[in-house]
C-alpha cells in the first residue's frame, strides 16, 4: 500500500512539473491594436492558446490595451505585454489564466508583508506618520519604521504626517510569504497647514535594503557609501573583513584591516552602533573586521566627510557597523556551511599540540604560561626550579591533515506589539566558525634572509647586466588555524515617541599561526653569497652534489629553518544602552556604553632548526646558545576598556521655506589600557658545562619535558625588565559640539558647526628594555590638549535625483595606546621588530567635491574630487641594521598632501529589455585614484621642525594609488548570481629614507563568485555555492634598492641624495633588476552553505 501511495505521489509531482514546464516553454505569436477592449483581447488570446480564462467582467470592462505584438515568445511573457500598464495582475497556472483587478487578492496561498522606513527630505525619520493600506493601519516608530501584514496582492499605500504632503504609493505588490522592504521620502508641506496635495509613486517593483541605503545616502548631510544586509548576503564572505572591500573607495589588508580612499588602517575609525572600537592589535593601530560575522550586520556606512556631531577622528573614513535591532517581522534562520581550500584542505597541515577546546577557540590549559617568575640565571638553584614550571611542550611540530572549514549560525528575532502603537522586540545571533588555511611562501628575502639577487660592482666596465639573479629560495608556509564564536543579543522598546535600546555583542577568536621558513641567512649561513646558497639549495632539496665532488659538501652554506608560533586569543565585548525621545519639536538622544577588547598571545614560541651535512646525510638538530635570543617563548596580554557616554538635543525650527535644525551635545570617553609581557630565553648552565652552547640532538619534546632542567642542563631565563612591570595608559576625552542644519526649498542644504575636543593622555607605567640599543622610546610628548574642529557640508539638489556636494572638515587623529608601548614586538612574517618612537597628533584638513545622480531605485552614478593636507602623518618606516636585521618604526612624518578622484556606478539593466531577466540584473563599479606627496624626516627618531627632511612622491604607509571594484549581480525570484572583482595598485607596506627599508606590494586583484538558489514553495530554503580568490594570484612584495644603485657623485652622503636609477630602471617594479622581498599564494576557497528560514 505504501508503494502505491509513493507511486501516486511521484506521478502527481511529475504531472504538476510537466504542466508548469509546458506553460514556460509554450510560445505564441499574437497582436492587437491600441485601444481595443481588454476583455476582447483576452478572449481572443485564450482561444488562440487553448487556455481557460477567469476574470471579473465588472472590474475590467472599461480597460483598453496598448498596441500588442508578440512574436513567438512564451505565453507568460505575452500576457505581461497585454496587461502592462493596466491596474491588474495575472496568474498563469497550467492552462488556467486568472485575471484580478488591483486591490483584490491574487492568490489564496498565504500572506505577505510590507515593511519599511519613512524619512524626510534630509534623511531623518518621520515619527508617528499614519500608514494605511487596504483598511489596515500602522504608525511609524522613532526610527521611521513600520510593518503591516497583508494577503498577497497589489495595493495602494497612503502615508500622512503633520507638516508633510500626503504620500500615495500605487501598485505596491505584496507576494506570498515575502516581505516587500521599502523606503520612501516625504516632502514638507509648503505652508504650516497640513497640505492636501498628494505625492504619487508607482511602486510595483520589490525594493531591497540596498535601495533604501542609497536613499539615505542621497539625503545624508555627509558624503558616504555603504553596503546593506541584502548586498552582503550576495558576497561569498563570512565576515566583514572580506565584505568591506566591496564598498566604493575601500580596500583591505589580509581581509582584516580597512583602507578607505587608499588611506591606511590607522587613518580610519571603526565603530559599532555608534561607539568607536579600540584596536584589536597589541602593536598596530588596526581594528580587525574579520571578528564581526556578517549575519549580525544590518548595514555598514562609510562616511568620508564629517559633521560636528560625529564622534570620530579620521582622514580616510568612518566605518560604522549597525547591528540588527527590533525586527519588523519575526524570523528564525539556521545556516550551516563548509569550505574547501585547494592548497590546504585534505593536505598536510603543521600544527603545535592542540587543546581539547581549540575548535571553539578556548584554551584548556595547553598554553598556560607561568607568571611572576624572577630574573635569575644558572648560578642560582631558583633558575632550574622556575624552569620546571614550564610543563607544556609548545615547540614540537605535528603533521596532520587540514579539515574542511565549518560554519554554523542561528539567528532569530521577535516583535511584540503593545497598546497605543507601542512595541518591543529583540534580535539575536550565535555563530561558530572554524577555518584552516595555509599561505604558501614561495620565497622571502625580508630582514636577514639572503636575497636571490646580487649587484655586480664592475657592470659599468664589463657591460654586463648590473644585477645577477640566482636560483634558490627561502621558502616555507604559514599555517593558520582560526576559530570564531560570536553572539549578539539586542533588545528594543518603543513607547510612543520614546525608544530604548540595549545592545550586546560578543566575539571571541582563536587565531593560531605557525610559520616555518627554510632558507639561508645573510650573516649566519656561511659565506652569505647567493652563488653558494644556490649550490646548497640544489643539494638540500634535490641531492645534487656540487661538481660531483662529495668533498665540496663540507663547504656548502648551511640552511636553517625558522619556526614561529603565535596563538592569539581575541575577545570583543560591547554593551550599550541608548534612548531617543521626541518632545514637541525637540529630539533628545542619550547613550552609555562599555567596550572591552582583550588580546592574549599565550606561550608564543620562536626557535631555529639547524642542519649539518655529514657525508651524504643531512642531520637536523637544535641549539641552546646563551649569546642568542633565537630560542624563546613568551606571553603578551593586552587589554583595553573604553567607557563612552553622551547626550544631544535637536531643535526643529521652520520659517516658511527656510527650515532649520539646531543640534548641540556632549560626548565623553574614558579609556584605559594595559600591556604586559614576559619573554624567556633557553639558556645553558655555563657553570657546569663550561660552554655557552649546547647542541640539542633528537626530539625537542624530550629536551623540554622537564628532565633537563637540572644543573649541567638547560633552563629558561627572563630579563630584568619583565619583572612585575607593565605598560599602563589612560585617556580622558571630552567633546562639545553645536551643529546647524539649514535648508531652503528642498534645493539647498548647509550643515555646519564646530566641535571642541579636550584630550588628555596619561602614562601610568611603562615596560622598557634598557639593554636593547634599538629601543628608541622617549618620554611622552605633551600634545595640545584642546582642538577645535570646524566642518561644513553643502548640498545643492537641482532635482530630486541629483546632488552637488561641497565639504570641508578638520580632524585630529591622535596616537593610540598600542603606538605608545615601549617594548618592540617581533613579526615573524615581516621578519622584523616593530618599535614605537615619540609621536604627536596628526591634524587633517579635508576638502571634498562630489556629483551624485540617482536615476532609479537602487541606482547611482557619482564622481568626486578630494584634497587632504595632513600635518604630522604617522607612518611605519623600515630600517636595515648593520647586522642585516629589519626594524620597523612607527613615527611621524612631517606633512603629506593628497589629491584624489573617485567614481561609482550601480545600474539596473532593465533598459535593455523590460519585463525580462534584465530587470533583475545589476552592474556595479567604483574607482579611486590618489596622487600623494610626502615630506618626511631623514632620521626615523627625530621629528621636530628643526630636523632634516626630504620630499618624495609616493603613497603614505598603507596607501595605494588606485583601487577599483567591479560587480555583476542577478537577483531572481529563486536564482541569484554574483560576480565580483576587486583590484588595487601598488601599496606601501613600509616606507623608508633608505630604499632597502621600503617594501611595496605589487598590484593585486581578487575575483569572487557566488551562485544561490531558493527552494520550496515559500523560497525559504537557500543553497549557496561561493568561490573566493578564483585566480589565486601571487602576492608579491619588492623594493627599489637595486634600481637606485648609480652614484651621482659629489659630496652628498645620504642614500636618496647620492643615488640615482640604473639605466633602464624605473621607480616601479623592474623584473630583471628589483629584489623580491616576499612572494606567496593563499589558495582558492570554495564554500557551500544551506540557509533555512522559518
Amino acid at each position: 500500500m505504501k508503494s502505491v501511495k509513493c507511486g501516486f505521489t511521484i506521478a502527481a509531482l511529475f504531472f504538476t512539473v510537466t504542466i508548469e514546464a509546458q506553460e514556460l516553454v509554450q510560445k505564441v505569436s499574437f497582436s492587437a491594436p491600441v485601444g481595443k477592449p481588454l476583455i476582447e483581447v483576452l478572449e481572443e488570446f485564450a482561444g488562440k492558446t487553448r487556455m481557460r480564462l477567469v476574470y471579473s467582467k465588472t472590474d475590467i470592462k472599461e480597460l483598453k490595451v496598448k498596441s500588442i505584438k508578440c512574436d513567438n515568445i512564451p505565453v507568460n511573457a505575452c500576457l505581461k505585454d497585454i496587461t502592462s500598464g493596466l491596474p491588474i495582475v495575472h496568474r498563469l497556472r497550467g492552462d488556467l489564466i486568472s485575471i484580478k483587478y488591483q486591490g483584490s487578492d491574487v492568490s489564496a496561498l498565504g500572506d505577505g508583508r510590507v515593511s519599511g522606513k519613512i524619512v524626510d527630505e534630509i534623511g531623518n525619520p518621520v515619527i508617528s506618520a499614519d500608514v494605511s493600506i487596504a483598511g489596515k493601519n500602522a504608525v511609524t516608530d522613532s526610527n521611521g519604521d513600520f510593518s503591516i501584514e497583508l494577503p498577497s496582492g497589489s495595493y495602494t499605500l497612503i502615508v500622512k504626517a503633520t507638516k508633510y504632503d500626503v504620500l500615495r504609493v500605487e501598485k505596491l505588490l505584496i507576494a506570498n510569504n515575502e516581505t516587500n522592504t521599502v523606503s520612501f521620502v516625504m516632502r514638507s508641506a509648503s505652508d504650516k497647514i497640513a497640505s492636501i496635495k498628494e505625492v504619487v509613486i508607482t511602486g510595483t517593483r520589490k525594493a531591497d535594503t540596498q535601495a533604501g541605503l542609497l536613499a539615505l545616502q542621497k539625503k545624508a548631510a555627509q558624503m558616504s557609501d555603504g553596503i546593506s544586509a541584502e548586498q552582503i548576503s550576495k558576497t561569498p564572505d563570512n565576515d566583514l573583513g572580506g565584505t568591506l572591500k566591496r564598498i566604493t573607495g575601500i580596500t583591505t589588508i589580509d581581509n582584516k584591516y580597512v583602507v578607505v580612499r587608499s588611506m591606511g588602517e590607522r587613518w580610519n575609525t571603526a565603530a559599532m552602533d555608534g561607539i568607536n572600537l579600540p584596536s584589536t592589535e597589541a602593536y598596530n593601530q588596526n581594528f580587525s573586521f574579520d571578528i564581526i560575522p556578517n549575519s549580525m550586520v544590518e548595514s555598514v556606512i562609510v562616511s568620508k566627510t564629517a559633521t560636528p556631531d560625529m564622534n570620530a577622528s579620521f582622514a580616510g573614513g568612518f566605518v560604522e557597523v549597525k547591528t540588527k535591532d527590533i525586527p519588523n517581522e519575526n524570523f528564525t534562520t539556521v545556516t550551516m556551511g563548509t569550505s574547501y581550500n585547494d592548497q590546504t584542505t585534505f593536505k598536510e597541515f603543521l600544527t603545535r599540540k592542540r587543546g581539547k577546546h581549540d575548535y571553539f577557540g578556548y584554551d584548556d590549559g595547553t598554553r598556560d604560561f607561568p607568571l611572576g617568575l624572577k630574573f635569575t640565571n644558572w648560578e642560582n638553584p631558583l633558575f632550574f626550579e622556575q624552569s620546571r614550571q614550564f610543563k607544556n611542550d609548545n615547540f614540537t611540530n605535528y603533521a596532520t591533515t587540514a579539515d574542511m572549514g565549518s560554519n554554523f549560525q542561528i539567528a532569530l528575532g521577535r516583535n511584540y506589539k503593545l497598546k497605543n502603537n507601542s512595541k518591543w522586540g529583540f534580535a539575536g545571533a550565535l555563530i561558530v566558525r572554524n577555518e584552516q588555511n595555509k599561505l604558501e611562501i614561495d620565497h622571502t628575502g625580508r630582514g636577514n634572509w639572503l636575497d636571490t639577487s646580487y649587484l655586480l660592482s664592475d657592470w659599468q666596465t664589463t657591460g654586463s647586466n648590473p644585477v645577477e639573479f640566482y636560483n634558490f629560495k627561502n621558502q616555507g608556509a604559514s599555517y593558520n588555524y582560526n576559530s570564531t564564536v560570536a553572539g549578539m543579543l539586542n533588545f528594543g522598546l518603543q513607547l510612543g515617541k520614546n525608544r530604548f535600546s540595549f545592545r550586546n555583542s560578543y566575539t571571541h577568536i582563536y587565531d593560531n599561526t605557525l610559520t616555518r621558513i627554510t632558507g639561508w641567512n645573510e650573516y649566519t649561513s656561511g659565506s652569505g653569497l647567493p652563488a653558494n646558497a644556490e649550490l646548497a639549495y640544489n643539494y638540500f632539496y634535490n641531492g645534487i652534489v656540487p661538481n660531483n665532488d662529495p668533498e665540496q659538501i663540507k663547504s656548502l652554506d648551511r640552511p636553517y629553518t625558522n619556526n614561529a608560533n603565535y596563538p592569539i586569543y581575541q575577545t570583543l565585548l560591547q554593551n550599550k544602552i541608548e534612548g531617543s525621545h521626541k518632545i514637541g519639536n525637540v529630539t533628545v538622544d542619550w547613550f552609555a556604553a562599555r567596550t572591552g577588547v582583550a588580546s592574549d598571545t599565550k606561550d608564543y614560541t620562536l626557535h631555529n632548526t639547524l642542519y649539518n651535512f655529514i657525508g651524504t646525510e643531512i642531520i637536523a638538530y637544535h641549539e641552546a646558545n646563551n649569546s642568542s635570543s633565537d630560542f624563546a617563548r613568551g606571553y603578551i596580554e593586552n587589554k583595553e576598556t573604553d567607557y563612552n557616554y553622551g547626550a544631544s538635543f535637536k531643535w526643529d525650527k521652520d520659517l516658511g521655506d527656510f527650515k532649520n535644525d539646531i543640534k548641540a551635545g556632549y560626548a565623553g570617553v574614558s579609556k584605559s589600557n594595559t600591556n604586559f609581557q614576559q619573554k624567556f630565553l633557553l639558556r645553558v648552565d655555563e657553570k657546569v658545562t663550561g660552554s655557552n652552547l649546547m647542541a640539542l640532538q633528537g626530539a625537542l619534546s624530550e629536551w623540554l619535558d622537564g628532565s633537563h632542567y637540572v644543573p649541567g642542563g638547560i633552563g629558561w631565563q627572563t630579563r630584568p625588565l619583565y619583572t612585575d612591570e607593565q605598560y599602563k595608559g589612560k585617556v580622558e576625552q571630552h567633546a562639545g559640539f553645536i551643529m546647524f542644519d539649514n535648508r531652503w526649498k528642498s534645493k539647498f542644504r548647509l550643515v555646519w558647526g564646530l566641535r571642541a575636543e579636550y584630550f588628555k593622555y596619561k602614562l601610568l607605567s611603562q615596560q622598557l628594555d634598557p639593554n636593547d640599543p634599538q629601543n628608541v622610546y622617549k618620554e611622552a610628548v605633551e600634545d595640545k590638549p584642546w582642538q577645535f574642529m570646524p566642518s561644513a557640508n553643502f548640498t545643492y539638489s537641482p532635482t530630486n535625483k541629483t546632488n552637488v556636494r561641497l565639504a570641508y572638515n578638520r580632524m585630529v587623529i591622535r596616537p593610540q595606546f598600542n603606538e605608545r608601548t615601549g617594548l618592540p614586538y617581533f613579526d615573524p612574517i615581516a621578519n622584523g621588530l616593530i618599535h614605537n618612537t615619540e609621536m604627536v597628533s596628526s591634524v587633517v584638513n579635508n576638502y571634498d567635491f562630489k556629483l551624485e545622480w540617482f536615476p532609479g531605485l537602487g541606482e547611482i552614478f557619482s564622481v568626486g574630487l578630494y584634497y587632504k593636507n595632513i600635518d604630522r602623518p604617522i607612518e611605519r618606516e623600515g630600517y636595515i641594521s648593520n647586522e642585516g636585521n629589519l626594524h620597523l618604526y612607527n613615527g611621524n612624518s612631517k606633512n603629506a598632501e593628497l589629491k584624489g578622484f573617485e567614481a561609482e556606478v550601480r545600474k539596473n539593466l532593465s533598459f535593455i529589455e523590460a519585463d525580462s531577466f534584465f530587470e533583475k540584473l545589476f552592474i556595479s563599479g567604483n574607482f579611486t585614484y590618489n596622487d600623494t606627496k610626502v615630506i618626511s624626516f631623514k632620521d626615523r627618531t627625530k621629528t621636530t621642525d628643526l630636523d632634516d627632511t626630504y620630499e618624495v612622491d609616493r603613497p603614505l604607509y598603507g596607501q595605494t594609488p588606485y583601487a577599483y571594484n567591479l560587480g555583476l549581480m542577478y537577483d531572481g525570484e529563486r536564482l541569484g548570481i554574483s560576480l565580483l572583482y576587486n583590484a588595487k595598485g601598488e601599496q606601501y607596506i613600509t616606507v623608508g629614507y633608505g630604499y632597502n627599508g621600503e617594501e611595496i606590494q605589487r598590484p593585486y586583484a581578487v575575483a569572487d563568485a557566488q551562485l544561490s538558489y531558493k527552494f520550496l514553495r515559500n523560497r525559504n530554503l537557500e543553497l549557496k555555492f561561493n568561490a573566493r580568490n578564483l585566480f589565486n594570484r601571487v602576492k608579491e612584495f619588492y623594493n627599489n634598492f637595486n634600481s637606485y644603485s648609480v652614484s651621482k657623485g659629489g659630496g652628498l652622503q645620504t642614500e636618496r641624495e647620492m643615488l640615482e636609477l640604473l639605466p633602464g630602471a624605473t621607480n616601479k617594479y623592474d623584473k630583471n633588476i628589483d629584489k623580491i622581498l616576499f612572494r606567496a599564494y593563499s589558495g582558492r576557497i570554495f564554500g557551500l552553505s544551506v540557509n533555512y528560514t522559518f
